[in-house]
């Protein structure tokens, strides 16, 4: 059974802001170039999840931006 480190890819995403650039615009991409292997299952779950992940942290940019 082919099993992701969901908590690996969460923290890739809060830690790394090129990761979260290139996921925004192509994830499965991101997900490979930072050695992720996913299917179209696995992306559907991390897809769910970040959504507010997302969100939280393009606030927190804005906020840093300013």
């Amino acid at each position: 059974m082919h099993m992701i480190n969901l908590q690996d890819i969460i923290y890739e995403w809060q830690n790394n802001f090129k990761f979260r650039e290139e996921f925004k615009k192509d994830p499965i991409s991101a997900l490979k170039n930072a050695g992720f292997e996913v299917n179209q299952e696995d992306l559907d779950k991390i897809l769910a999840m970040l959504k507010l992940d997302a969100s939280n942290n393009e606030k927190l940019d804005e906020r840093k931006n300013k």
